[in-house]
C-alpha cells in the first residue's frame, strides 16, 4: 500500500496501491443493508470528477508515469457476516 486516505482539496482517496507500474486507487463502500443500493452505486459523478483529480494531483506531485485503474471495494451486512465485492475498473477517468 502506498496510501491510505489520502486527502487533496475536498477529496479523499481510500487507498493507493501499486502493482508493477499500475496506480490502483480504491474507493472503499460500506452499508448495513442493499435496501436502498448497493454500497458501489452510492460513488457519485461528483466523487468520481474529485477521486479523478486527487489522483491526478498524486501522480504529478510523485512524477510518477503509470497506468491508473479506480476499484471499488464494496461491503454489506448480511446477518453477521460481512458480504465483500471487489469491482476492478470501476470506473474511468475521462474529462
Amino acid at each position: 500500500m502506498l496510501k491510505q486516505n489520502y486527502r487533496f482539496g475536498k477529496a479523499e482517496v481510500d487507498l493507493l496501491m501499486q502493482k508493477d507500474q499500475l496506480l490502483i486507487c480504491v474507493e472503499v463502500k460500506a452499508r448495513s443493508t442493499d435496501f436502498f443500493g448497493s454500497p458501489e452505486q452510492f460513488v457519485s459523478s461528483k466523487k468520481i470528477k474529485l477521486l479523478v483529480g486527487a489522483v491526478d494531483h498524486y501522480i504529478s506531485s510523485n512524477q510518477l508515469d503509470w497506468e491508473v485503474r479506480f476499484d471499488i471495494l464494496a461491503f454489506t451486512v448480511k446477518g453477521e457476516h460481512w458480504k465483500v465485492k471487489h469491482i476492478k475498473n470501476a470506473f474511468y477517468a475521462f474529462e
